[in-house]
């Protein structure tokens, strides 16, 4: 019965995950392009989030390689110590929500067994997910000077009080425009990688044929 609605409704998720993906990439536009006076917690919970998906990129890729049982019984629970520690740290809901809901909708294949075609999309989706991270953290990392400052200047990060009551730290934290700058940049990417996955074709050169 689950694997029935899994199929059933897998196109809607997919969707679902491409609107997702674009709202996030659009928050992170207009924080860079001209962050509020109230938006010292949004810019907070942002730069975290970014720092969060290093751990949370490869939840895809594992939880759809891997048997159902370890992904509900091992893998859930060790992501979740580091949503609930993320949310201890995080500021803004909203952002949260929003992303918690793009990482549920990554999870789905965890609850169920899905045909090979689905199952080869979903980890080919995360693999290349996780390489697009990997790949611009790099420049935005050891060219952290070179990225433009926009909107979040240190004058506007003084006046609204940045960063708040955020204890953590770390480059994502102490130079925010960075870290704005690569979520705008990785999920505008990653909303790109999940139109393309709409595609029927997406994924099957990965899938073994059966044996006759």
């Amino acid at each position: 019965m689950t694997q029935g609605i899994i199929e059933k409704y897998n196109r809607q998720f997919e969707y679902a995950g491409v609107l997702m993906t674009v709202l996030i990439a659009f928050q992170f536009y207009l924080i860079w392009r001209d962050p509020g006076l109230n938006d010292a917690p949004k810019i907070a919970t942002m730069s975290l989030l970014m720092g969060f998906e290093f751990i949370m990129v490869h939840s895809g890729v594992f939880m759809s390689a891997m048997p159902k049982k370890i992904s509900l019984f091992v893998l859930i629970p060790f992501y979740g110590l580091f949503a609930l520690a993320f949310n201890l740290a995080a500021q803004d809901n909203l952002v949260l929500i929003i992303y918690l809901v793009v990482v549920f909708n990554r999870m789905r294949f965890a609850f169920a067994d899905v045909p090979k075609e689905i199952k080869a999309q979903n980890i080919l989706k995360s693999v290349l997910a996780a390489l697009t991270y990997f790949v611009l953290i790099f420049p935005f990392a050891f060219g952290a000077e070179y990225v433009p400052e926009w909107g979040i200047t240190p004058e506007k990060i003084e006046l609204i009080g940045y960063p708040g009551d955020t204890s953590a730290s770390g480059l994502l934290i102490e130079m925010p425009h960075v870290a704005i700058a690569f979520g705008c940049a990785y999920y505008c990417i990653l909303a790109i990688i999940e139109a393309v996955s709409l595609r029927p074709s997406f994924g099957r050169p990965f899938v073994k044929p059966s044996n006759p």
